[in-house]
């Protein structure tokens, strides 16, 4: 219980919220999921850091810029709620969570792209 008391909290974004934001300069899209996962389709403009995979803390480190604002998403917000506490762990933190993930991002019929970034 302490643990969750001292937990970073991180804004979730509604897909309304979150589309706004990515389109703005400093942002960096990150995509959680696995490749496969991502090549079925992603929001356009992301980068793709598998969570699950070990080399998640170095491949963060080597793309990602800790003077720019994290735009994460996953399937459904756990994977990115938890790769947002790595994160921030790491020294990043600007960091948001679209809510529901990639699937009410399609639910609010937002636009998704299966071409590789």
């Amino acid at each position: 219980m302490l643990f969750a008391a001292c937990a970073p909290k991180f804004p979730t974004l509604t897909p309304d919220e979150f589309a706004r934001v990515i389109k703005q300069e400093n942002v960096v899209l990150v995509d959680v999921r696995t490749p496969e996962e991502f090549a079925d389709g992603h929001i356009a403009g992301a980068v793709n850091i598998d969570w699950r995979d070990s080399s998640f803390a170095r491949r963060a480190s080597e793309q990602l810029d800790k003077s720019k604002t994290l735009a994460l998403y996953c399937k459904a917000g756990r994977r990115s709620h938890a790769a947002a506490g790595k994160l921030y762990s790491m020294g990043y933190v600007n960091i948001v969570e679209l809510s529901g993930g990639i699937e009410a991002w399609q639910v609010a019929e937002k636009d998704i792209s299966t071409t590789a970034h």
